[in-house]
């Protein structure tokens, strides 16, 4: 079997301007990824190509909490049921690595928080803010915003954080699915979250089954509204689906089944027989490929 591998870089309004510069790093994501012998080789330094680039929302240029910090969630997990997450971890390039860690290094899953960024410096993974001067600005206008207009009742945050996240348009969490030429599966996803989520909340990229999931029929990362993708468990829908369907099939439904419940998402992945995919029920998608794209 011939290697392949599929990435994105989120979902939403499609942004303003030319989306070149967008391609060129999610191909050169895609072609770093099938330098990889192994799926999972493949996945973690695709998406470490994404994490390092200030345009996406993971690793380098995560948003920030209303805090001003970032806090980075990612998973990665095979098609043989291994798996590893990080959730709230802090100050580190790359997640996905961190993930990978977890899932090679000890007998968790998940580790979140401040126990996520220690062991992330047991590993090797050096102190290393991920704010960018753009992201930080932005982050002093939003601050602004909510103490000149927002008080009251907390789901008065919430309806004025939708409104942002509408204004700013992108959901730019990174991912990878990728089938070996062993035919193993594997997917990553890494991402800094929303804009001005409270400290301590995790969406669904570090959840098993949600925004990352593979199993022996297929692998799938999705990018989108957090929350909704979770309460869905789209991850795990679509990977069912595969068990039953072609890829590009799968996928469609998964993301009609979103739209049906009003969740804006993206997704990607492969099945077992190597075919790549990607849908959306969000109006803008952008991937990248390399290997046999069939």
């Amino acid at each position: 079997m011939r290697k392949s591998i599929i990435v994105h870089g989120g979902c939403g309004r499609a942004p303003v301007g030319p989306t070149g510069e967008r391609q060129h790093v999610l191909d050169l994501a895609a072609e770093a990824g099938l330098k990889g012998r192994s799926a999972i080789e493949m996945v973690e330094r695709a998406v470490q190509v994404l994490e390092d680039h200030p345009m996406f929302d993971a690793g380098t240029g995560s948003v920030l909490t209303l805090d001003g910090e970032c806090e980075l969630d990612a998973c990665l997990m095979t098609g043989d049921g291994r798996l590893g997450a990080v959730a709230g971890l802090t100050r580190t390039r790359h997640p996905v690595s961190v993930a990978r860690a977890v899932m090679e290094e000890t007998e968790h899953h998940i580790l979140v928080g401040g126990g996520a960024t220690r062991f992330a410096r047991l590993m090797g993974h050096a102190d290393y803010d991920p704010r960018t001067p753009e992201r930080a600005a932005r982050w002093k206008k939003l601050r602004q915003d909510l103490r000149l207009g927002l008080g009251g009742p907390d789901f008065r945050f919430w309806r004025k954080m939708a409104a942002w996240q509408k204004a700013y348009g992108l959901h730019e969490t990174v991912g990878a699915c990728a089938i070996d030429a062993r035919g193993r599966l594997a997917a990553a996803t890494s991402t800094g979250g929303i804009w001005m989520k409270v400290p301590g909340r995790v969406g669904d990229t570090a959840i098993p089954g949600a925004g990352t999931c593979a199993a022996r029929a297929g692998a799938v990362s999705l990018t989108g509204h957090g929350e909704g993708v979770m309460r869905l468990c789209l991850g795990r829908h679509a990977c069912g689906l595969m068990a039953k369907m072609p890829c590009q099939a799968a996928l469609d439904s998964t993301a009609a089944y979103a739209a049906e419940k009003g969740v804006d998402c993206g997704i990607i992945g492969v099945d077992a027989k190597g075919r790549l995919a990607w849908a959306r029920s969000a109006p803008w998608l952008q991937v990248g490929r390399a290997g046999d794209t069939r």
